[in-house]
Protein backbone atom coordinates (compact mmCIF):
# COMPACT_ATOMS: atom_id res chain seq x y z
CA UNK A 1 0.00 0.00 0.00
CA UNK A 2 2.91 2.60 0.85
CA UNK A 3 4.46 2.09 -2.58
CA UNK A 4 1.12 2.72 -4.28
CA UNK A 5 0.06 6.03 -1.97
CA UNK A 6 3.89 7.53 -2.42
CA UNK A 7 3.49 6.77 -6.50
CA UNK A 8 0.18 8.51 -6.26
CA UNK A 9 0.79 11.34 -3.78
CA UNK A 10 4.54 12.63 -5.37
CA UNK A 11 4.05 11.38 -9.65
CA UNK A 12 4.41 14.23 -11.72
CA UNK A 13 5.74 13.59 -15.29
CA UNK A 14 6.47 16.38 -17.98
CA UNK A 15 4.24 16.51 -21.13
CA UNK A 16 5.55 13.71 -23.39
CA UNK A 17 6.11 13.82 -26.83
CA UNK A 18 2.69 11.38 -27.90
CA UNK A 19 -0.57 13.75 -27.23
CA UNK A 20 -1.09 11.17 -24.34
CA UNK A 21 -0.77 13.04 -21.16
CA UNK A 22 -0.20 10.11 -18.39
CA UNK A 23 -0.26 12.87 -15.50
CA UNK A 24 -2.47 12.31 -12.45
CA UNK A 25 -5.98 13.90 -12.58
CA UNK A 26 -8.48 13.91 -9.10
CA UNK A 27 -12.06 14.85 -9.52
CA UNK A 28 -14.54 14.47 -6.72
CA UNK A 29 -17.56 12.10 -7.46
CA UNK A 30 -20.48 13.41 -7.70
CA UNK A 31 -23.84 11.44 -7.23
CA UNK A 32 -23.51 7.88 -7.87
CA UNK A 33 -25.12 4.45 -7.44
CA UNK A 34 -21.92 2.81 -6.50
CA UNK A 35 -21.42 1.15 -9.79
CA UNK A 36 -21.34 3.91 -12.16
CA UNK A 37 -20.49 7.85 -12.57
CA UNK A 38 -20.55 10.75 -15.01
CA UNK A 39 -17.90 13.54 -14.31
CA UNK A 40 -16.35 16.19 -16.38
CA UNK A 41 -14.44 15.47 -19.36
CA UNK A 42 -10.91 16.02 -19.20
CA UNK A 43 -10.27 14.55 -22.67
CA UNK A 44 -9.30 11.17 -21.29
CA UNK A 45 -9.66 8.39 -23.39
CA UNK A 46 -12.33 5.61 -23.09
CA UNK A 47 -10.16 2.70 -21.31
CA UNK A 48 -8.72 4.98 -19.12
CA UNK A 49 -8.37 3.12 -15.72
CA UNK A 50 -8.00 4.57 -11.88
CA UNK A 51 -9.12 4.29 -8.39
CA UNK A 52 -11.62 5.61 -5.76
CA UNK A 53 -10.40 6.79 -2.40
CA UNK A 54 -12.38 6.86 0.18
CA UNK A 55 -11.83 8.89 3.39
CA UNK A 56 -12.51 7.60 6.46
CA UNK A 57 -10.91 10.81 8.22
CA UNK A 58 -8.36 13.03 7.85
CA UNK A 59 -5.20 10.56 8.36
CA UNK A 60 -7.17 7.15 6.72
CA UNK A 61 -8.10 6.56 3.26
CA UNK A 62 -8.29 3.36 1.27
CA UNK A 63 -8.80 2.79 -2.69
CA UNK A 64 -12.51 1.08 -2.44
CA UNK A 65 -12.84 0.23 -6.05
CA UNK A 66 -11.38 0.49 -9.63
CA UNK A 67 -12.87 3.09 -12.03
CA UNK A 68 -12.38 2.83 -16.10
CA UNK A 69 -13.56 5.13 -18.49
CA UNK A 70 -16.22 3.20 -20.30
CA UNK A 71 -17.95 5.92 -22.72
CA UNK A 72 -18.65 9.65 -23.09
CA UNK A 73 -22.11 11.36 -22.61
CA UNK A 74 -22.92 14.98 -23.56
CA UNK A 75 -19.47 16.08 -22.26
CA UNK A 76 -18.81 13.76 -19.38
CA UNK A 77 -17.52 10.86 -18.40
CA UNK A 78 -19.05 7.42 -17.75
CA UNK A 79 -17.36 5.58 -15.18
CA UNK A 80 -17.61 2.21 -14.27
CA UNK A 81 -16.42 0.75 -10.97
CA UNK A 82 -15.23 -2.46 -10.03
CA UNK A 83 -13.77 -4.60 -7.54
CA UNK A 84 -9.73 -3.56 -7.11
CA UNK A 85 -7.68 -6.35 -7.03
CA UNK A 86 -4.33 -5.32 -6.67
CA UNK A 87 -3.82 -4.92 -2.73
CA UNK A 88 -5.85 -7.90 -2.49
CA UNK A 89 -4.59 -10.29 0.82
CA UNK A 90 -6.74 -14.01 1.57
CA UNK A 91 -5.77 -13.81 4.86
CA UNK A 92 -7.56 -9.92 5.59
CA UNK A 93 -11.11 -8.87 5.28
CA UNK A 94 -11.70 -7.02 2.72
CA UNK A 95 -14.08 -3.48 2.56
CA UNK A 96 -17.48 -4.03 1.49
CA UNK A 97 -17.57 0.05 0.67
CA UNK A 98 -18.90 1.22 -2.59
CA UNK A 99 -18.12 4.25 -4.39
CA UNK A 100 -20.20 7.43 -2.60
CA UNK A 101 -20.48 10.48 -3.54
CA UNK A 102 -17.48 12.56 -2.27
CA UNK A 103 -14.94 10.23 -2.71
CA UNK A 104 -12.28 10.94 -5.44
CA UNK A 105 -11.63 9.79 -8.38
CA UNK A 106 -8.37 9.66 -9.92
CA UNK A 107 -7.35 8.80 -12.97
CA UNK A 108 -4.35 7.56 -14.47
CA UNK A 109 -3.27 5.97 -11.77
CA UNK A 110 0.37 4.02 -12.08
CA UNK A 111 0.39 5.39 -15.92
CA UNK A 112 4.18 7.37 -14.08
CA UNK A 113 5.47 3.83 -14.97
CA UNK A 114 5.50 1.71 -18.08
CA UNK A 115 6.79 -1.69 -20.18
CA UNK A 116 7.67 -1.24 -23.55
CA UNK A 117 7.25 -4.55 -25.46
CA UNK A 118 10.03 -3.48 -28.77
CA UNK A 119 10.85 -5.50 -31.55
CA UNK A 120 14.85 -4.90 -30.86
CA UNK A 121 17.41 -3.27 -28.50
CA UNK A 122 17.63 -0.05 -30.89
CA UNK A 123 13.55 0.51 -30.77
CA UNK A 124 14.09 -0.01 -26.85
CA UNK A 125 16.85 2.87 -26.51
CA UNK A 126 14.99 5.03 -28.78
CA UNK A 127 11.82 4.72 -26.53
CA UNK A 128 14.31 5.28 -23.52
CA UNK A 129 15.89 8.33 -24.65
CA UNK A 130 12.54 10.06 -25.85
CA UNK A 131 10.60 9.27 -22.68
CA UNK A 132 13.33 8.55 -19.68
CA UNK A 133 12.98 11.90 -18.06
CA UNK A 134 9.30 11.72 -17.88
CA UNK A 135 7.90 7.87 -17.14
CA UNK A 136 9.60 5.03 -15.11
CA UNK A 137 10.83 2.35 -17.74
CA UNK A 138 10.40 -1.23 -16.76
CA UNK A 139 13.33 -3.39 -18.35
CA UNK A 140 11.57 -5.64 -20.61
CA UNK A 141 14.00 -8.71 -19.14
CA UNK A 142 12.07 -8.69 -15.93
CA UNK A 143 9.03 -9.48 -18.31
CA UNK A 144 10.49 -12.30 -19.81
CA UNK A 145 12.05 -13.63 -16.49
CA UNK A 146 8.49 -13.88 -15.54
CA UNK A 147 7.73 -16.20 -19.10
CA UNK A 148 10.85 -18.07 -18.91
CA UNK A 149 9.69 -19.53 -15.18
CA UNK A 150 6.14 -19.77 -16.91
CA UNK A 151 7.69 -22.08 -19.67
CA UNK A 152 5.33 -19.11 -21.92
CA UNK A 153 6.80 -18.30 -25.36
CA UNK A 154 3.46 -16.27 -26.22
CA UNK A 155 2.52 -13.80 -23.95
CA UNK A 156 -1.16 -12.77 -23.72
CA UNK A 157 -3.02 -10.32 -21.52
CA UNK A 158 -2.89 -12.64 -18.37
CA UNK A 159 0.83 -12.61 -18.65
CA UNK A 160 0.64 -8.70 -19.09
CA UNK A 161 -1.40 -7.83 -16.44
CA UNK A 162 0.61 -10.31 -14.10
CA UNK A 163 3.80 -8.52 -14.75
CA UNK A 164 2.11 -5.33 -13.93
CA UNK A 165 0.49 -6.22 -10.57
CA UNK A 166 4.21 -7.05 -9.80
CA UNK A 167 5.68 -4.17 -11.14
CA UNK A 168 3.27 -1.69 -9.37
CA UNK A 169 2.18 -0.01 -13.58
CA UNK A 170 -0.79 0.22 -15.38
CA UNK A 171 0.94 1.45 -18.93
CA UNK A 172 2.17 -0.69 -21.87
CA UNK A 173 3.95 0.56 -24.80
CA UNK A 174 3.99 -1.32 -27.83
CA UNK A 175 6.06 -0.58 -31.03
CA UNK A 176 4.90 -2.40 -33.86
CA UNK A 177 4.62 -1.57 -37.84
CA UNK A 178 5.19 1.82 -38.23
CA UNK A 179 3.39 3.20 -34.65
CA UNK A 180 4.10 3.08 -31.11
CA UNK A 181 1.20 2.89 -29.29
CA UNK A 182 0.33 3.40 -25.04
CA UNK A 183 -2.19 0.65 -23.94
CA UNK A 184 -3.68 0.57 -20.87
CA UNK A 185 -2.64 -2.79 -18.65
CA UNK A 186 -6.08 -3.26 -17.06
CA UNK A 187 -8.04 -2.45 -20.26
CA UNK A 188 -5.66 -3.24 -23.07
CA UNK A 189 -7.57 -0.22 -25.02
CA UNK A 190 -5.42 1.80 -26.89
CA UNK A 191 -4.73 5.37 -25.28
CA UNK A 192 -2.97 7.13 -27.92
CA UNK A 193 -0.07 6.42 -30.96
CA UNK A 194 2.85 7.90 -32.08
CA UNK A 195 4.27 7.33 -35.35
CA UNK A 196 7.81 5.32 -35.37
CA UNK A 197 11.07 6.79 -36.90
CA UNK A 198 12.11 3.54 -37.79
CA UNK A 199 9.66 1.08 -38.60
CA UNK A 200 9.54 -2.31 -36.48
CA UNK A 201 10.92 -5.01 -38.75
CA UNK A 202 8.87 -8.47 -38.60
CA UNK A 203 11.95 -10.37 -40.25
CA UNK A 204 14.59 -9.39 -37.47
CA UNK A 205 12.53 -8.83 -34.56
CA UNK A 206 13.51 -11.01 -31.44
CA UNK A 207 10.60 -13.25 -29.94
CA UNK A 208 8.34 -12.61 -28.40
CA UNK A 209 9.98 -8.95 -27.37
CA UNK A 210 13.40 -7.44 -27.29
CA UNK A 211 15.27 -8.62 -24.21
CA UNK A 212 17.95 -10.40 -22.52
CA UNK A 213 17.05 -13.49 -21.61
CA UNK A 214 17.54 -16.96 -22.17
CA UNK A 215 15.44 -18.46 -25.24
CA UNK A 216 11.35 -18.52 -23.59
CA UNK A 217 10.69 -22.34 -24.07
CA UNK A 218 7.43 -24.28 -23.78
CA UNK A 219 7.03 -26.98 -21.04
CA UNK A 220 8.19 -29.41 -23.79
CA UNK A 221 11.41 -28.22 -23.94
CA UNK A 222 10.12 -26.09 -27.57
CA UNK A 223 9.80 -29.51 -29.06
CA UNK A 224 6.17 -28.54 -30.08
CA UNK A 225 5.64 -25.09 -30.78
CA UNK A 226 8.85 -23.50 -29.50
CA UNK A 227 9.44 -20.46 -31.89
CA UNK A 228 6.37 -18.95 -30.15
CA UNK A 229 5.45 -15.97 -32.24
CA UNK A 230 6.01 -16.74 -35.80
CA UNK A 231 5.21 -13.26 -36.83
CA UNK A 232 6.22 -10.51 -34.15
CA UNK A 233 3.71 -7.52 -35.82
CA UNK A 234 0.69 -9.34 -36.56
CA UNK A 235 0.95 -11.08 -33.34
CA UNK A 236 0.70 -7.85 -31.29
CA UNK A 237 -1.52 -6.28 -33.82
CA UNK A 238 -3.90 -9.15 -32.88
CA UNK A 239 -3.25 -9.39 -29.43
CA UNK A 240 -4.59 -5.49 -29.33
CA UNK A 241 -6.85 -5.59 -32.12
CA UNK A 242 -5.32 -3.51 -34.44
CA UNK A 243 -6.51 -4.25 -37.77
Amino acid sequence: MKRFLTGLLLFTVSLLQADFNPELSTIQLPDTDGKTALVQDGGFPVGTTGIVLHAFDDKHKTIVAEAVVVGKKDGKLEVRFRKFRRLHQAALPEYKIVPQKGDMLVLNYLYNRVLPVTPDEAHYRSFRQTYGAALDIIHPDLFASQLYLDHEPRPGKKDFRKICYTQDTSLLYFAIENSGYFVDCNTFAILDKEPLATPADTRNAQKPFYNRMPQIKNRLGGIIGGEGIRDYNRYYKQLLGIK
